[in-house]
């Protein structure tokens, strides 16, 4: 009976150290935070243009796109055949602020991404990453900030708004 008890046990340990492996599979450790004298802006104060319909042109700074991916090759383990839904970049959405030479970078879960599997633990980040690419700040974990829930209250997303993608 207690071998049972401590296989499961075992089960249990590896379950949540794999778990713990899946975030932050960079070159920095889990705990590295950066420059603590960066303070993260508001993501949710203003509304966001959401890009991705059809028809519609965008027109992206390759600076806005170096940082979204620094982010997210940051966030998200080495991806695999076997990684489950919740551990993909599309699982998630990005909110982004450039202020000066830094890009903000709000990484949250799409609640509806991958139905009733998504386990909403530990997730979300933000990011503050330079002009050239450089990780300057991070924070890692619970979501970090959570857009208005109340019905009536906008959600903090224009569709159809033209975007400069993040140009001086």
């Amino acid at each position: 009976m207690s071998a049972m008890r401590c296989g499961g046990l075992g089960l249990v340990g590896g379950v949540l150290l794999l778990a713990g492996c899946l975030r932050g599979q960079g070159a920095r450790p889990a705990d590295w935070e950066g420059d603590r004298s960066i303070a993260f802006p508001p993501f949710y104060v203003q509304s966001a243009v959401q890009l991705g319909g059809e028809e519609q042109a965008y027109v992206l700074d390759g600076n806005l796109l170096r940082a979204v991916q620094v982010s997210m090759d940051d966030f998200f383990p080495k991806r695999s055949k076997d990684t489950p839904c919740w551990g993909t970049p599309e699982a998630y959405r990005y909110r982004v602020i450039r202020q000066g030479t830094v890009f903000f970078i709000l990484i949250h879960e799409a609640r509806d991404a991958c139905g009733n599997t998504f386990i909403g633990v530990d997730t979300g980040a933000r990011y503050a990453v330079s002009l050239d690419g450089r990780i300057l700040r991070r924070s890692v974990g619970a979501e970090p900030e959570a857009p208005p829930a109340s019905p009536g209250i906008d959600s903090g997303v224009l569709e159809g708004v033209a975007l400069d993608g993040g140009a001086p």
